[in-house]
């Protein structure tokens, strides 16, 4: 790492301000980080379940979430079926010993993911189109033995029968649904013989505890999400145990090739306003000019389903029960804002490791990005930006999942991960997670395939608490405050509908979204936004519907949050009915911004069919509207014109957040770059005083800006991979100044360093290790400690020139450590390194002219695992898909190269002024 840049640290003093959340505020355990629970084969016990809910609890955890999977083989004894009344005991047990540590409990309605079990019936199960095709050439009379559909296992249940000519006129033979045979005259021609109807998917729920096997169920019918939902009252009700968690979670939406429903006809002709029967022939063929028109139709029919049928009766549920409702509404089939917005707590997906630019955060070179995709802050607005519009005080995230390789995830690269998530609008951590493993077994204990370990066996288990602070220090201030946001972007779904020539199911995925998002207008103009430092929320077509206008031509909806501006991406196609509240939302003399022309066709085949005189005279009258912008000059050149605020801090490679809390906007910002150490920023909140405050240190001071008021411009430290919150005042904060980093005289570290490793598998290392200079541990010509993973202890002295004053500080800097160093000098804990920038200060106070330096570092596990692997021991034991590598191959780290471990390169203490 570069010797200046390295240098640069925010320095921050303790002291009470009006920024922080009060005791009242502190008490939500919210603001802590949760995890995800998994309880493999619900072999829990009462005694190991109190032990580790205390661990979470110390460790500074806010709750845990149990998620019922698969059990371990050759436990078959020790598991609990899934909603039996001892597992409804264990449930009710978890809650009570959680609420007396201060813990909350969230729930999944189910086992695995999707929803199903064994209570789930051919029914109620998930359907799929299926179409069956017969080609019986040229005739003029058509005779058909029904016999080979009858025997086709694929169709569940016959809805159609037509034949339709290469003319693509077409005869309907209904009639025939309940005869044997079919036998017609037709007009001569080449004919085909068409049967549709519903089929099984048969697909089972995935990765499912003991007792939760079964079908999926039909998410688009009303009755089959009823079935799945009595079936809980009926064992809630039943039981002994009362099951009041705080809120019950929907997995992302993985139901494979279910797109259709037994009784689509009839609620497509009443969602839609025409008869689907009627249009088959052009819905199946996929070159008529009108196709997309209906298949656009079909698939907002599917979204209105998935909507009503299943999000809103589970939401429904939800609250005649009194609890809250996390969801994952991301792979669905439909427009997700609606349904996020649905969730009391939209909860978004951050699967992978991000590409970061920071110096010495890594990225695991065995991830197959072209497979999974990548982390995105645009994919997480579509969680955040329903929260915004409804004034919901929390949105979510599983985190960290496939992060790295099992064992190889360190601290350092989770922090920017999170970083990434709060600055997308996220403020509710879920770490993706945690299996439930019993206290009496060996590392690594049980876990589950899919995610970074935050569990008791973790590696960096001893320095999670001062992640847990850092999030605690961040959600606190992000919860207790609402979006200042400006813009408000339409997701304009019915182009994506009309145009998209894949399969007839389009799931919005955040893992894959470069077909959905990332290659549409739509996608280009939210990266643009983003970059140029707009402050935006995605809204859709309902939520439009839902807006109002305040006597200062601010767009609203239900929240706190107002809007000065509707920006509509270049497209092709909209709703009839969008387009008719934006000009009457422009009536009411809101602002509407079109990045392109106007719409060419109204969406959907009965519109299109109807009213394309109607678009044009909409059309005339809309640009004609005082308010309304038509992108001849380009949308930036229009929101600078209409003077949209946008925060230049961005261009110079920071990312950030801004909030409001009491009127007042703050920021929360993070430097997830290598472009930005140090420079002059500006916020486009004016100011007196800039109030700044670290939450990893939680020290804040102040910065008189007055004599910046002309130019806008305030000067920041921030080295990559540091965060701080600012806070613009006009009347001076009850603080200290700030004080930034003016680095002077360095002492490097060079005298001999011993080394004694004091925990972890040290039964094979020598007493102790002498070194003259700082390399990995892995490579000092000891093969034992290749393998060995746990704390090591390095031991030095330095002397500086004379007594240090007590005022003065310093930085100590390491130039990298795999993966955390808690500093011990003269006796004292100054504290642990384990983020980037790799820098802790000292105070004066404790140096003297001749000082003693203990550096504690922890290593990964991975080491050890390789050993592990290497001889063969028996810790991959579980059923289902036992335990896989990031590759989604059957782990083995038996060929691993050792991990570097331990402090690499120089360490020097630096005096700021």
């Amino acid at each position: 790492m570069n010797y200046i840049h390295s240098l640069f640290i925010l320095f921050l003093f303790i002291c009470q301000g009006c920024q922080v959340p009060t005791d009242s505020e502190k008490s939500d355990n919210t603001y802590k980080p949760w995890v995800y629970w998994w309880w493999m084969g619900s072999a829990v016990d009462k005694e190991d379940l109190k032990i580790q809910l205390n661990e979470f609890a110390e460790s500074g955890v806010g709750g845990v979430h149990i998620v019922p999977i698969y059990g371990v083989q050759e436990n078959d004894r020790n598991d609990i079926p899934f909603l039996s009344e001892k597992w409804m005991e264990m449930v009710d047990f978890t809650i009570r010993e959680a609420k007396k540590v201060g813990l909350g409990v969230d729930i999944t309605l189910g086992t695995g993911w999707p929803y199903g079990g064994p209570f789930v019936e051919k029914e109620n199960a998930a359907k799929k189109l299926q179409v069956e095709t017969y080609d019986l050439g040229n005739t003029s009379k058509i005779v058909f033995d029904r016999d080979s559909i009858n025997r086709n296992q694929e169709f569940y249940k016959l809805q159609k029968i037509f034949a339709v000519n290469q003319e693509g006129e077409s005869i309907d033979l209904e009639r025939f649904k309940s005869k044997e045979k079919i036998e017609c005259e037709v007009p001569s021609g080449s004919w085909k013989l068409v049967f549709l109807g519903t089929g099984l998917t048969k697909q089972k729920v995935k990765r499912a505890a003991p007792g939760g096997e079964g079908l999926v169920m039909d998410y688009f019918d009303n009755k089959s999400v009823k079935n799945y939902l009595n079936h809980f009252d009926s064992v809630f009700t039943n039981s002994q145990f009362e099951i009041r968690p705080r809120a019950i979670y929907h997995d992302s939406y993985e139901v494979y090739r279910a797109d259709w429903t037994t009784n689509f006809f009839s609620e497509f002709e009443a969602l839609r306003g025409y008869d689907l029967s009627d249009v088959l022939p052009v819905f199946l063929d996929e070159e008529h000019p009108e196709h997309q028109f209906i298949k656009c139709d079909v698939r907002e029919t599917l979204s209105d389903l998935l909507l009503t049928s299943f999000t809103r009766s589970w939401s429904s549920w939800a609250r005649k029960h009194n609890v809250e409702t996390r969801n994952q509404a991301h792979g669905s089939p439909g427009n997700i804002l609606d349904y996020y917005a649905e969730a009391t707590i939209p909860e978004t997906e951050s699967f992978g490791s991000s590409q970061f630019s920071i110096p010495g955060v890594r990225v695991d070179e065995d991830y197959e990005e072209e497979r999974f995709g990548r982390p995105s802050p645009l994919m997480m607005k579509f969680a955040s930006s329903p929260a915004h519009l409804y004034g919901k005080k929390q949105v979510s995230s599983e985190t960290a999942t496939w992060l790295g390789n099992h064992f190889k995830v360190a601290l350092p690269q989770i922090k920017p991960q999170i970083d990434e998530l709060l600055v997308s609008g996220i403020n509710h951590i879920f770490y993706h997670g945690a299996t439930y493993s019993p206290v009496a077994e060996e590392f690594p204990g049980w876990l589950f395939y899919a995610s970074t370990n935050f569990g008791r066996n973790a590696h960096f288990k001893e320095e999670l608490p001062r992640l847990n602070e850092y999030i605690y220090n961040c959600q606190s201030l992000l919860q207790n405050s609402i979006p200042d946001n400006d813009i408000l972007l339409y997701f304009p779904i019915h182009d994506l509908w009309t145009k998209d020539e894949g399969e007839l199911l389009l799931q919005l995925d955040v893992h894959k979204w470069s077909k959905w998002f990332g290659e549409t207008a739509f996608g280009d103009l939210s990266k643009l936004l983003w970059e140029q430092g707009y402050s935006y929320d995605y809204i859709s077509d309902r939520q439009i519907a839902q807006l109002r206008v305040n006597e200062e031509n601010k767009l609203f909806l239900n929240g706190s949050s107002t809007y000065s501006v509707v920006v509509v991406p270049e497209l092709d196609f909209i709703s009839k009915e969008t387009f008719a509240e934006l000009e009457k939302l422009a009536q009411l003399g809101a602002t509407v911004v079109f990045a392109g022309d106007l719409p060419k066709h109204f969406a959907g085949y009965k519109a299109y069919m109807e009213n394309s005189q109607g678009l044009s005279t909409a059309k005339q009258r809309l640009a004609q509207l005082p308010d309304v912008y038509v992108g001849n000059e380009g949308v930036l050149t229009v929101l600078d014109k209409l003077k949209v605020r946008s925060e230049k801090m961005k261009l110079q490679g920071l990312d950030f957040i801004r909030k409001q809390k009491n009127g007042t906007p703050f920021y929360f910002v993070t430097n997830l770059s290598d472009r930005f150490y140090e420079d002059s920023v500006s916020l486009s909140s004016a100011c007196n005083f800039l109030e700044i405050y670290d939450p990893l240190t939680n020290k804040r001071g102040f910065v008189d800006v007055k004599g910046t008021k002309g130019t806008g411009k305030i000067f920041l430290q921030l080295p990559p991979g540091k965060s701080c919150f600012l806070f613009p005042h006009q009347t001076k904060p009850d603080l200290d100044a700030w004080k930034f980093v003016n680095p002077s005289d360095t002492t490097v570290f060079s005298e001999k360093w011993n080394v004694t490793f004091i925990s972890g598998n040290t039964e094979k290392l020598a007493e102790g290790y002498t070194i003259d200079s700082l390399f990995s541990w892995t490579e000092w010509g000891d093969s034992a400690l290749w393998y060995f993973s746990g704390k090591a202890k390095y031991t030095s002295t330095f002397s500086l020139k004379g007594k240090p004053s007590p005022e003065s500080a310093y930085l100590l800097c390491l130039d990298d450590v795999r993966e955390s160093a808690e500093v011990w000098i003269n006796g004292i804990n100054m504290g642990t390194i384990w983020s980037a920038p790799l820098q802790l200060e000292i105070p004066g106070t404790v140096l003297k002219a001749e000082n003693q330096i203990e550096i504690i570092v922890q290593n990964l596990s991975a080491n050890k695992i390789i050993a592990m692997d290497k001889a063969g021991t028996p810790w991959k034991k579980f059923k289902e898909i036992n335990f896989v590598d990031i590759k989604y191959k059957p782990f083995d780290a038996s060929g691993w190269e050792p991990s570097l471990s331990g402090i690499i390169g120089k360490a020097y203490l630096t005096k700021i002024n």
